[in-house]
């Protein structure tokens, strides 16, 4: 078992030799420092929102009136909700009964916990560094 091994050994070494090191040039410090320092100096990124005023009054104003043209003229057909005669009696739900096992609620009550403790690890990790 130790014949491959030996022979790996040799062989790399060889290698190694014949290759030789590499020796940086003697500004490469220079170099790297001065290329460090013109992506210092770039532009910064400027924040600029994805959806901009204007964008957002136009939705506002089409919403508006989308809403409006809905609450005055309604379909011809039974609406489902109009406000003169909004009756919430109409409108009874029940929930189905769920039924967790101890597991899904150990688990879920670990989930829990966990979300809970991150924003104050963050906090502290804050601080510290």
């Amino acid at each position: 078992m130790e014949k491959p091994s030996k022979k790996v050994d040799s062989y790399t070494e060889n290698l190694i030799k014949e290759a030789g090191l590499q020796q940086p040039s003697t500004d490469f410090f220079a170099n790297v420092m001065n290329a460090v320092e013109a992506e210092k100096a770039s532009q910064p990124i400027v924040y600029q929102s994805l959806i901009s005023k204007q964008m957002w009054r136009i939705l506002l104003v089409a919403s508006v009136v989308v809403i409006g043209f809905l609450l005055l003229f309604p379909s011809s057909s039974e609406t489902i909700i109009s406000l003169p005669n909004l009756h919430l009696e109409k409108f009874s739900f029940h929930l189905p009964e769920l039924h967790f096992s101890k597991i899904t609620i150990y688990g879920l009550g670990f989930l829990g916990l966990f979300l809970i403790q991150i924003p104050f690890l963050k906090r502290q990790l804050n601080k510290s560094y």
